[in-house]
C-alpha cells in the first residue's frame, strides 16, 4: 500500500491542537500520508559528497568542518528526491545562504581551530542562528500558490543521538529519509496572518517536523513543507458566535482568500527533538474504565530559540486553475483544479449540508494510476515525476474508500460517485 510507510512516523501530541480548529483535510488521513519507497537517487554534488566521505577525505567528525562543507545552498538538489514531499524545488530556488569553499581552501581545519564557524556566519546573516550549541540555517526557499518549501541545515555541536539516525540504526525502518520534529509558531507581515492573528498556543497549524538526512552525526539537512491553503484557510479572526469559549462556536471572519506575490514569513523555533530508540511505560485508563501500560518512546530535545524573518517571492508562473463546475445529481462534484509546479488539487462541490470529511478525492496521472500526496493533506497530490497533462478525478463516499476501494486503482475508478477528467 502506498500510503503504509507513514505509519512507522510517531504523529506528536501538538497536532491535537490542530484538529481544535478544524483544520480537517489534513488531519483526517495523517496516517495515510506517504508511498512507495522511493528509489534512491542522489545529485552529482551528493554522489561527490559522498564518495568523499567514503574516502575519508573531509574529516566531517569535526562539527566545525561539518559548517564549511558545500552543502548550504544545494540542500534541495542533495535531498529533494528523497523526502516524502518530492519537486525539483532546486529549480528556481531563492538560496538566502550559500557557502562554498574558495578554490584551493584547505577543508581540513588548522591546528588550534576552534567550532566557531557557525557563529561567524549567524553574525552576518540573520538566517543563520545559533542557540544552545545548535545552528540553524535557512538555506534555500521556492514557493508555489500551494506551499512554502524551505532547506534548512541543523548542526548540533556536540552531535546528535546515532538513535535520531533511524536510516542507519533502526532496524526495520521502511522509509528513505529522517525526520527531526519542530515546536513552531508562525505568522506572515499580512493582514489576518500577522502575530497578533496567530497567537502562539490557538492550534494554528505550524510545521511540526521536517524531513532530510543527516550528513554526518553534528548535521542534518532537510525539508520542510508549509501548506499555505492550511494557513490561509485559518486566517482571519476567530469571534465566538455566543459567550461560551468552545472550539465548536468559533467562526471565522474576514478571511484572506489570497497571499501577495511576495511576503515576509516567520518561523519561530523553540524545540528540536526526536525520539530515541528506548521506551518507557506509561499507564492510561481506556473507555471502559480498565488500565493499560502503553510503551511510549523517549525522546531528546534541544530547546533553543531560533527567529527567522524570511523574505519569500511566490512563483505565480507555474499555477493553472481549471474551473469544472461539473456535479452528478445529488450535487457531489468538483469546482476546480488547480496544478502548480510541485502539487495538484480538486475543490469539492457539496450540497448544502454536507461534510467535506464525508468524502475522499482522488486524483490519477494520465496513464490512470493514483498520484502520490504531497504534504499534510492527503488530497493534495505531488505531480513530480508524472505526467498530469490529463488527470482523472474521483469522489469517492469516504468510508466506501477506506473499507474497499483505498489502494486499487480501478476499484476507485468503479466506485466513485462522481468522476471527471481534466486537461491542462
Amino acid at each position: 500500500m502506498q500510503n503504509d510507510r507513514f505509519d512507522a512516523i510517531p504523529i506528536p501530541k501538538e497536532l491535537d491542537q490542530a484538529v481544535k480548529i478544524g483544520i480537517r483535510n489534513g488531519i483526517r488521513e495523517k496516517r495515510r500520508l506517504h508511498r512507495k519507497k522511493a528509489a534512491l537517487r542522489y545529485g552529482a554534488s551528493a554522489a561527490a559528497l559522498l564518495a568523499a566521505l567514503c574516502a575519508g577525505i573531509l574529516l566531517v567528525s569535526e562539527p566545525a568542518l561539518a559548517a564549511r562543507l558545500p552543502l548550504i545552498g544545494r540542500i534541495f538538489s542533495m535531498v529533494q528526491e528523497k523526502v516524502s514531499y518530492k519537486g525539483d524545488f532546486s529549480e528556481d530556488a531563492k538560496v538566502y545562504v550559500e557557502e562554498t569553499p574558495s578554490a584551493g581552501e584547505n577543508l581540513t581545519p588548522s591546528s588550534g581551530q576552534t567550532a566557531g564557524n557557525s557563529s561567524d556566519k549567524a553574525a552576518a546573516n540573520p538566517l543563520v542562528q545559533t542557540s544552545n550549541g545548535i545552528t540553524v540555517t535557512v538555506s534555500e526557499a521556492n514557493c508555489s500558490a500551494q506551499a512554502l518549501y524551505l532547506a534548512l541545515c541543523i548542526e548540533n555541536e556536540e552531535g546528535f543521538p546515532a538513535d535520531f539516525i533511524k536510516t542507519k540504526n533502526m532496524d526495520g525502518y521502511v522509509l528513505d529519509y529522517d525526520i527531526l520534529y519542530l515546536t513552531t509558531d508562525t505568522y506572515y507581515d499580512v493582514p489576518g496572518l500577522t502575530k497578533a492573528d496567530r497567537p502562539s498556543g490557538y492550534g494554528y497549524p505550524t510545521p511540526y517536523y521536517i524531513e532530510g538526512e543527516f550528513a554526518d552525526d553534528h548535521t542534518f539537512t532537510g525539508i520542510i513543507r508549509v501548506p499555505l491553503d492550511e494557513d490561509l484557510a485559518s486566517s482571519g479572526h476567530a469571534i465566538n458566535s455566543s459567550t461560551a469559549q468552545t472550539d465548536a462556536e468559533l467562526i471565522w471572519e474576514d478571511k484572506v482568500s489570497q497571499l501577495p506575490e511576495h511576503f515576509t514569513y516567520y518561523l519561530e523555533i523553540s524545540d528540536i527533538y526526536a525520539d530515541l530508540l528506548e521506551y518507557e511505560e506509561a499507564q492510561l485508563t481506556d473507555r471502559d474504565g480498565n488500565e493499560v501500560t502503553i510503551k511510549d518512546p523517549v525522546q531528546k530535545h534541544y530547546n533553543g530559540t531560533w527567529n527567522f524573518a524570511i523574505d519569500v517571492t511566490m512563483n505565480k508562473d507555474g499555477v493553472q486553475l481549471i474551473p469544472v463546475n461539473k456535479t452528478n445529481e445529488d450535487g457531489v462534484g468538483i469546482a476546480s483544479v488547480e496544478k502548480t509546479d510541485f502539487e495538484i488539487k480538486a475543490e469539492l462541490l457539496l450540497p448544502a449540508g454536507a461534510s467535506l470529511s464525508d468524502y475522499a478525492v482522488v486524483i490519477c496521472d494520465a496513464d490512470g494510476k493514483r498520484l502520490e500526496s504531497q504534504g499534510n493533506n492527503a488530497e493534495v497530490y505531488s505531480t513530480y515525476g508524472r505526467n498530469t497533462d490529463t488527470v482523472y478525478i474521483y469522489v469517492c463516499d469516504y468510508i466506501k474508500y477506506m473499507d474497499e476501494l483505498k489502494g486499487d486503482d480501478q476499484k476507485i475508478a468503479e466506485g466513485a460517485i462522481f468522476k471527471t477528467e481534466v486537461h491542462f
